[in-house]
């Protein structure tokens, strides 16, 4: 298997949908993926080559920002993509005004973040029938971990 050559850049907003519905909910329309904010989120994608195929969108709330719809294609998951552009967007000067990234995590998501340096708050509850735990990173000192 080639090394993959990842590169991230920030998008738009409408470019992220498409990729947010084939990954968190394949069965529902394109509506179920849009949030009302987007236009005023950082959404940042990761590409190979030119192919997009990952994607995560911050919104801020300083001193707060929360992760939301990070996606990647499924054949593309566990290649650090996804770590790798929570990285990449920490690292983006709006972020760095933040003392935290927040999301709602998948339950089945938690080790991802947790491997990040996410601490999970609070007890699992439910959305739309998915399982989720508040997860949060504090970015004072930077302390998302290089794996």
């Amino acid at each position: 298997m080639r090394e993959l050559e990842i590169s991230f850049r920030s998008i738009p907003a409408t470019l992220t949908y498409k990729l947010r519905q084939q990954v968190l909910w394949p069965d529902s329309p394109i509506e179920r993926v849009m949030v009302p904010e987007d236009h005023q989120a950082l959404h940042i994608g990761a590409f190979e080559e030119e192919n997009l195929i990952g994607v995560g969108s911050f919104f801020f709330d300083l001193p707060s920002v929360r992760l939301r719809k990070l996606a990647v294609l499924p054949d593309k998951q566990g290649r650090g993509i996804g770590s790798n552009l929570i990285r990449f967007a920490a690292n983006q000067p709006d972020l760095q005004k933040a003392d935290y990234i927040w999301c709602d995590a998948r339950e089945d998501a938690v080790a991802f973040y947790q491997r990040l340096g996410f601490s999970t708050e609070g007890e699992a509850f439910e959305k739309s029938g998915v399982s989720y735990v508040r997860a949060r990173v504090e970015l004072v000192p930077l302390s998302l971990k290089i794996i």
